[in-house]
């Protein structure tokens, strides 16, 4: 069997699906016995093309954002945010924003396993979710080395545009409005709202300006409309076949509770 799991570590830790060697994705064992295995069957796809419509949103917020930053400055929106920020909440710290910008994606991982049925099977969602981060640390990390903006609590700390806490908040919201908003609009409101309380929580904590929250939504958001548009072509070229030789076990150790993705080779 080729196993690619992925986890729910407590407290809503980051659901990390096995297909790559980036630093967030970890291997984990398979402790469960196959007696304890759901079969999973890959639904047909859903072939997806992101129209102008839902672009215009993530390229409006980048726009936004970028004539908000100090090197342009254009819109002089930044310095203001930061003083009423300063003024009124001079000692807000939390570190809820480093679990809550998962949520939205763990939630709808397991609303799938709990068979809630989304727009893709499981498989098929783990993947996407896979492609999603991929796509999004992509981007983040890239612009992040490209623009060099130094975030408001200065210390020579030049990786504030744009926020990764926003675009993966934002990118896992996008998820779950593809999977579950066709069946209530309560997902995506629920999945957005999680994704913008990220993005204030790190404007009021002074890590980021309200230019690179901006920037962090609009690209998370094309993060995941990418994924989808990607997706087909993926599942083609390394999943063709698979059908019903997919499977997912739970997942229990040192205090995570989660499931995991198992492939049995032919």
């Amino acid at each position: 069997m080729l196993s690619l799991p992925f986890r729910f570590s407590a407290g809503f830790g980051l659901v990390a699906l096995l297909l790559t060697g980036k630093s967030w994705a970890q291997a984990l064992p398979l402790p469960v016995a196959p007696a304890d295995s759901i079969s999973v069957t890959v639904r047909p796809l859903h072939p997806y093309r992101p129209t102008l419509r839902q672009l215009a949103l993530p390229a409006a917020l980048l726009g936004v954002a970028v004539l908000s930053t100090e090197g342009v400055d254009a819109l002089e929106t930044d310095e203001a945010v930061q003083e009423e920020v300063r003024e009124h909440f001079p000692r807000f710290q939390t570190s809820l924003d480093d679990q809550l910008r998962h949520v939205p994606a763990v939630a709808t991982l397991g609303l799938s396993l709990v068979g809630v049925k989304g727009v893709h099977s499981t498989a098929n969602q783990g993947v996407i979710f896979f492609l999603a981060y991929t796509i999004n640390n992509t981007l983040t990390s890239n612009l992040k080395n490209l623009a060099q903006v130094e975030r408001p609590y200065g210390n020579q700390d030049y990786s504030s545009f744009p926020s990764q806490h926003t675009s993966a908040a934002f990118a896992a919201a996008t998820f779950m409005h593809r999977e579950y908003g066709g069946r209530s609009v309560w997902y995506s409101v629920g999945g957005y709202s999680v994704a913008t309380a990220t993005a204030a929580i790190r404007v009021l904590g002074n890590k980021h300006w309200l230019s690179d929250v901006l920037a962090g939504a609009g690209v998370g958001i094309l993060s995941t409309e990418l994924a989808y548009w990607a997706y087909p072509l993926v599942h083609r070229v390394l999943l063709r076949g698979l059908n019903d030789r997919a499977m997912v076990t739970p997942y229990y150790s040192n205090g995570a509770v989660g499931a995991a993705v198992g492939i049995v080779l032919p």
